[in-house]
């Protein structure tokens, strides 16, 4: 499914997916479940499970797939560019810690 991520909220089937392009920056919250999120231009791929969240940018393709398990999402409007950067920060700090836990585990 490929929209404009104008809706408060999104219901994604295990394994489905939920494409698009917002036309401005929204925050993304994982309300319940786990997901895969990628977005286009990006090098890192994000998981985000249940209370987690992170923005996507404005103008840039985005995918996000369920676990294994159906995941609801909801979006909300940024308030200001602080918040940007405030979420950009906090989810590279978490996948910077999620590379190395993996690594020490592999």
């Amino acid at each position: 499914m490929t929209n404009n991520f104008a809706n408060p909220s999104y219901m994604i089937a295990a394994s489905g997916t939920l494409s698009g392009t917002a036309d401005h920056a929204r925050k993304i919250e994982v309300a319940c479940g786990r997901v895969w999120l990628t977005i286009a231009g990006q090098l890192d791929d994000y998981w985000l499970s249940t209370g987690e969240s992170m923005v996507i940018p404005a103008h840039q393709f985005v995918v996000i797939e369920a676990e294994n398990q159906a995941s609801v999402i909801e979006l909300s409007a940024v308030s200001s560019v602080i918040d940007i950067k405030a979420t950009m920060a906090d989810t590279s700090y978490l996948q910077k810690l999620t590379r190395k836990l993996s690594q020490a585990f592999a």
